[in-house]
């Protein structure tokens, strides 16, 4: 599994959307995240929040999406992302 880092997450958050996902498999919803884009900023809404994921698009692999969680620096899909327990 891929993990980035703070400063690279931090680049991301300033020029990428920003999802966010809460709940889980079929009942799980993402919305676009429309606050201010720092990584601060994200973090102190996510503190606020108790279930939910905060995703920043990453790059496109083999022609997949990839986003990264913001708070532990993981890679997966989207789709990925949607269908495990937040």
């Amino acid at each position: 599994m891929n993990f980035s880092t703070t400063g690279e997450i931090a680049c991301k958050v300033r020029i990428n959307p920003i999802m966010l996902v809460s709940g889980q498999g079929v009942s799980s919803r993402a919305i676009r995240y429309r606050g201010k884009h720092t990584l601060r900023a994200v973090l102190g809404f996510l503190d606020s929040q108790r279930e939910v994921r905060a995703l920043v698009f990453s790059h496109t692999f083999d022609g997949e999406m990839l986003w990264v969680d913001i708070q532990t620096g993981e890679f997966r899909s989207f789709e990925e992302w949607r269908f495990e327990a937040a």
